[in-house]
C-alpha cells in the first residue's frame, strides 16, 4: 500500500522552490535593468581631450643613438653620472637620413648643450629619483630647441636613456 502523504510534497519543499524561484526571478530583473541603462558620460566633451594624455607618434619610431657617452658632475660635484642617449624620431614626419648626419655633425655642440641642460635639471631637482623622472623632458627640450624647425618644432619624439650610472 502507497502511502498518500508521501506522494504530495511538504510544505517546507514548496516554500523552499518558491523562495528560490522569487529570487531567481529577481535577480534577472535586476540584470535586465543593468544591461537596459542608458550610457552616462561622466566627462563632458570639452574636457574629453585633455584627459586623453600624451601624444601618440605618427608612424613608427626610429632610435638614433648618440655614439658616446656624456659624463657629467652632478650634485655640486659630489656625483659623476654618465649617460647614453637615444633621441626616438618619428620616421614619416621627417626626413631620417638628414637628421642623421646633422646629428653626426653636430654631436659635439650637442653634447655640451645637453650637459648643460643636465646640470639644470639637476639643481632645480631635489632628489635623484625626480632628477631621473624630469631629465628625460628636459633632454628632448634641448633636442628640440637645437633641430626644431617652423614646419617640424618638435623633431624628437622621445629620450631615451637605456644607460645611466651614477657613482
Amino acid at each position: 500500500m502507497i502511502n498518500p502523504a508521501a506522494r504530495t510534497p511538504a510544505p517546507g519543499r514548496i516554500a523552499f522552490a518558491t523562495g528560490l524561484g522569487g529570487a531567481l526571478c529577481l535577480f534577472a530583473l535586476g540584470l535586465g535593468m543593468l544591461f537596459d541603462r542608458p550610457s552616462v558620460q561622466l566627462v563632458p566633451p570639452a574636457e574629453e581631450a585633455e584627459i586623453q594624455g600624451p601624444r601618440l607618434p605618427v608612424g613608427a619610431l626610429t632610435y638614433m643613438p648618440l655614439p658616446d657617452p656624456i659624463h657629467a658632475t652632478i650634485r655640486g660635484g659630489r656625483r659623476q653620472l654618465t649617460l647614453k642617449l637615444a633621441f626616438a624620431v618619428e620616421g614619416q614626419r621627417l626626413d631620417l637620413l638628414a637628421m642623421a648626419d646633422m646629428l653626426r655633425k653636430d654631436v659635439p655642440l650637442l653634447v655640451l648643450d645637453l650637459t648643460e641642460a643636465l646640470r639644470a635639471c639637476d639643481e632645480a631637482e631635489p632628489s635623484i629619483d625626480a632628477f631621473r623622472r624630469a631629465l628625460p623632458e628636459a633632454l628632448r627640450a634641448v633636442a628640440n630647441g637645437r633641430y626644431g624647425t617652423e614646419d617640424l618644432p618638435d623633431p624628437v619624439f622621445e629620450v631615451m636613456i637605456p644607460h645611466f650610472v651614477l657613482y
